[in-house]
């Protein structure tokens, strides 16, 4: 496509970093004509598989495919992941110098938080660790008609033109690859993790909340392995969310050998300029294989007791939070149905006016709302602790991005799933509660399984 950098902003640059006296991010946002995330992420898979990410939101309104890493984030046990995301975040503002504040452009930081920063690190998780996050070489954001390209580059004072130059071409080499097709892979295994355990530790849970009354939920998961003949294409992942699960977040965050994906109904947090929002989703029940059937399960979720009570401790924490950093909180005035492939929730909103808040302060305060965790939190995470061996890494977590002004958005990653090589491994999880019965949660979390199955297997794992 031949783009330019511009010698003016290069220079610019180079001012700016005698003046600091410190090497400077040259980030240049320019329109991509024809631009397509989705196509750059597939161009991309053999010069940059293992550091790449896509993202794309509930409405399919936004897209963005991050490739090459300028800049790399990775939190261990101890350090305080979300302070850490947001000073190197602003310590690169310091040193950026750009030609554009669109939104979802420039220097992009993508990536995720472990669910429980306590929980020692199990190894298929060691890569990711508490936090990870990086700034993209190349970001393409498709938004509002519109696509666009940033390139992001870390210059030092022996630099010249020719980095920028040498970094274009790379750009354009990518740009002018082939997509070449992925072999499909067939899955050879499939195993259920622990479930006698899972239904010794819910009946453990439903004797404790029905013991101390001051508990109301405590939300427990567990795991699917499967194991495939072959390597998963991102790509594939990535077509099978789009086409299958409507009404959800599609996200792909690639390191190495390994792939954390999802295709996710619930937001967590929206930051705008001036204006925040999230999302309440709690409690479920299956899709009918008929219009009617699947009118009657909505109806019988809107009224029922257990997973109303659910929802409400999801709307009344996440009002609070919201609450504490904005003016004017509004909530929406009564749960409707958030209905995806193979499942459908309730589902509120929360948002308010923004005010001085900082959208990581924001985030941690949200994490975990009692739709993953349990509420109260505090106690609720306790218990988790005691009766959850495996780690959930990912799992039920804050994934997303934020940009060099605090603009952003973070999802729950529920709906996921961890490859590593030629295995995968499945999360669900559930709500237990003094009434709870644990066999019925059991079949709880095997339907939040199937979105994740459905992509890994295609059409083999539909519902019968």
């Amino acid at each position: 496509m031949g783009l330019t950098l511009p010698i003016e902003l290069f220079q610019q640059a180079k001012r700016t970093m005698i003046s600091q006296q410190e090497k400077v991010l040259l980030s240049w946002v320019c329109e991509l004509p024809d631009g397509a995330a989705k196509r750059v992420f597939d161009q991309g898979n053999e010069a940059f598989k293992g550091e790449r990410f896509f993202w794309q939101n509930k409405e399919r309104t936004l897209r963005l495919a991050g490739l090459g890493a300028t800049d790399q984030l990775h939190v261990e046990q101890g350090q305080d992941r979300f302070l850490m995301l947001h000073t190197r975040k602003e310590q690169v503002l310091r040193q950026t110098v750009t030609n554009s504040e669109e939104t979802a452009c420039g220097a992009v930081y993508f990536g995720g938080f472990s669910f429980d920063d306590q929980h020692d690190t199990s190894p298929e998780w060691e890569r990711f660790g508490e936090g990870f996050f990086y700034l993209p070489l190349f970001l393409v954001t498709e938004k509002e008609d519109c696509c666009y390209l940033s390139v992001n580059v870390w210059l030092s004072e022996h630099d010249d033109y020719e980095k920028i130059e040498a970094v274009m071409a790379q750009w354009d080499k990518l740009i002018s690859s082939p997509i070449r097709s992925n072999p499909d892979v067939a899955c050879i295994s499939e195993e259920r993790l622990a479930e006698d355990a899972w239904l010794l530790a819910a009946e453990d849970v439903v004797a404790l909340l029905q013991e101390v009354t001051s508990m109301q939920k405590v939300v427990l998961a567990r795991r699917m392995r499967l194991g495939f003949d072959g390597f998963i294409s991102s790509s594939r992942i990535i077509a099978h969310m789009e086409e299958q699960q409507a009404n959800s977040y599609c996200f792909v965050l690639e390191n190495g050998t390994s792939t954390f994906f999802g295709a996710t109904p619930e937001r967590l947090l929206l930051a705008d300029v001036d204006h925040l929002e999230s999302a309440c989703v709690a409690g479920s029940i299956a899709r009918g294989e008929t219009a009617g059937e699947d009118a009657i399960l909505g109806e019988t979720l809107l009224s029922d007791a257990k997973n109303l009570a659910e929802h409400h401790f999801v709307v009344e924490m996440i009002e609070a939070t919201l609450a504490r950093f904005c003016k004017d909180v509004q909530v929406s005035a009564s749960p409707t149905l958030l209905k995806n492939r193979d499942i459908q929730h309730l589902y509120m909103t929360v948002s308010g006016q923004r005010g001085e808040a900082k959208m990581l302060d924001v985030l941690r305060e949200l994490h975990p709302t009692p739709a993953l965790g349990g509420w109260p939190q505090a106690e609720a995470m306790a218990v988790i602790r005691l009766k959850e061996e495996a780690d959930r890494g990912f799992y039920g977590a804050p994934i997303g991005w934020i940009d060099p002004l605090d603009r952003g958005e973070f999802a729950v990653a529920i709906r996921s799933a961890l490859v590593t090589g030629t295995n995968a491994l499945l999360y669900a999880g559930c709500g237990i509660v003094a009434d709870s019965v644990p066999a019925e949660e059991l079949a709880e979390t095997a339907i939040k399984f199937q979105p994740m199955l459905r992509v890994l297997g295609g059409r083999v794992h539909e519902r019968s």
